[in-house]
């Protein structure tokens, strides 16, 4: 038995936050996801992805010298986010702004704990998706979707 219609959940996904006006939020996850690769770790530690609006994609920094050593690799590193992530939405400038990193910082220190899966109603229709991080980035989307 065939199925004609089949297709990679990652499409639908990217289709799913198209149809909500948020197709940079699968870019952004994955950005994430993979930030230790692209950035390397001595970076990745220093500094984190936080927002793409109109390709410029937004970078916290720990401090004001890891903003003005960034900035001066900024071509190299868009290079290897383009290597790495690919192009489905480009990112033709980066910013860097200093921030916390504490949100970050919390989570590579203690291992998240996955959710209790309610046994009432899912409102969103996200139970099925097996990581959590993604459930979680999706239902807050939905929430945020909700409020307007």
């Amino acid at each position: 038995m065939k199925r004609k219609d089949a297709a990679p959940l990652s499409s639908i996904l990217d289709a799913f936050l198209e149809s909500l006006r948020i197709p940079n939020v699968a870019f952004l996850v994955s950005l994430r996801k993979r930030w230790a690769e692209i950035a390397g770790p001595l970076v990745s530690r220093n500094a984190t992805p936080l927002s793409l609006r109109n390709g410029v994609l937004t970078v916290v920094v720990r401090n004001h010298a890891w903003a003005q050593e960034l900035r001066m690799s900024k071509t190299t590193m868009i290079g290897r986010i383009r290597e790495t992530v690919g192009e489905r939405i480009p990112v033709g400038d980066i910013r860097f702004a200093v921030g916390s990193l504490a949100p970050v910082e919390e989570a590579e220190a203690a291992p998240r704990e996955e959710p209790p899966v309610s046994a009432g109603p899912d409102p969103e229709g996200l139970s099925a998706i097996a990581d959590p991080e993604t459930r979680e980035s999706l239902r807050a989307i939905a929430r945020r979707s909700g409020e307007r």
